[in-house]
């Protein structure tokens, strides 16, 4: 037969070592804790912008019939972003036609053309100055949504002095004809 001994001990060292097993259980149960948190965005909304220009004239920019050297004429147009975000616009020349004259002469090499923003009256800003027929394309900087900007071409004729027969000088261009197209570009 066993027997079990049971050795008193003192209230005091009971309850000491009662407190140190139950730490030992709480660390044990409470190590696996941790702390958690939850945010949200709900509702994320996305759309696209709309680029868009507006041109005040549907034709030509100006037209000149009948130009003789020192002759000039003079147009204007103005292009608005019409749409609700800023872009980049452009200016270029296309569908250049020249017919030459019986003299030979083509206008596009001898007509000049200065093409001025004139948004600001008080203060235009040059965009082209040179012969219609060397324009390259002309960067004219951002718009911003609903911006309008008025530009003014003027065309001459320059007076190359007396000629010095009825074939050369100015009269080379005589009975010459030219047409031009204006494009204006934007992009985002």
């Amino acid at each position: 037969m066993s027997r079990i001994k049971v050795v008193a001990t003192s209230p005091k060292l009971l309850l000491a070592s009662l407190v140190a097993m139950l730490a030992a259980v709480a660390l044990a149960v409470g190590s696996g804790a941790s702390f958690t948190s939850h945010s949200a965005n709900p509702a994320n909304t996305f759309s696209s912008g709309s680029l868009a220009q507006t041109n005040s004239s549907s034709g030509a920019v100006l037209t000149a019939s009948k130009l003789k050297p020192g002759d000039s004429s003079t147009g204007t147009v103005t292009i608005t972003n019409s749409g609700d975000i800023a872009g980049t616009f452009s200016l270029t020349k296309s569908n250049l036609a020249d017919t030459a004259g019986p003299n030979g002469g083509n206008l596009s090499g001898k007509l000049s053309v200065l093409i001025q923003d004139v948004t600001n009256a008080g203060s235009p800003t040059t965009v082209y100055s040179g012969t219609i027929g060397s324009m390259p394309a002309q960067s004219l900087g951002t718009f911003a949504a609903g911006a309008a900007r008025t530009y003014k071409f003027t065309v001459t004729f320059p007076d190359g002095g007396t000629p010095a027969s009825t074939t050369t000088g100015d009269n080379a261009y005589r009975g010459s004809s030219l047409t031009v197209d204006y494009e204006w570009d934007s992009a985002s």
